[in-house]
């Protein structure tokens, strides 16, 4: 290699480096801020910021993100994996659609709270690539810190259907810039 050759090489090298830690240092300070990107179905995709979860300011419809219980986390650990939560999963980002002392119940036909059918609920029993689930049938009345989520964006949302109740809510999600329906 001719020595003007070795030159553009370690130029180009220590541009890629600096523009890797660029963006390295950019997405930590971003997460810091609170700044979360969603690039599932079950919300627009897009950017979101994260605030306190304020149990008192809880309704249907608010965006929150939320680990799942442990034994949740162990069942859907392949369609969650690499997150902050208990069992290495990452945070649950959808809408809350069941309170403390609401009865949920769950069938094949899909999720009712408080007697009301949710959009797009009915559960799935085999994932896309046929592998088996377990949705979390039965009736469910929400004790005190515990919420449903649901998102019927999409059928093929993981939300309480499969997870359960939810109690370890870390922060609600305001969207700052989604992609337009």
């Amino acid at each position: 290699m001719t020595p003007e050759a070795t030159r553009r090489w370690r130029l180009a090298a220590r541009v890629a480096v600096a523009t890797g830690v660029g963006a390295a240092v950019i997405a930590v300070a971003a997460w810091a801020l609170g700044v979360r990107v969603n690039y599932t179905s079950s919300l627009p995709r897009g950017l979101y910021v994260a605030s306190a979860f304020e149990p008192a300011n809880a309704e249907p419809g608010l965006i929150v993100a939320a680990c799942p219980a442990p034994d949740a986390a162990a069942m859907l650990a392949a369609y969650l994996a690499n997150g902050p939560c208990p069992g290495g999963v990452v945070e649950l980002g959808k809408p809350l659609a069941g309170l403390p002392g609401d009865t949920v119940v769950v069938d094949s036909a899909g999720v009712r709270v408080g007697g009301l059918a949710l959009p797009n609920s009915a559960p799935l029993f085999r994932d896309r690539a046929g592998h088996p689930l377990r949705p979390r049938l039965g009736r469910h009345v929400l004790g005190a810190g515990e919420y449903w989520l649901h998102s019927g964006r999409v059928p093929t949302s993981v939300d309480s259907r499969y997870a359960g109740p939810v109690s370890d809510v870390r922060g609600t999600l305001r969207p700052i810039w989604v992609e337009e329906e």
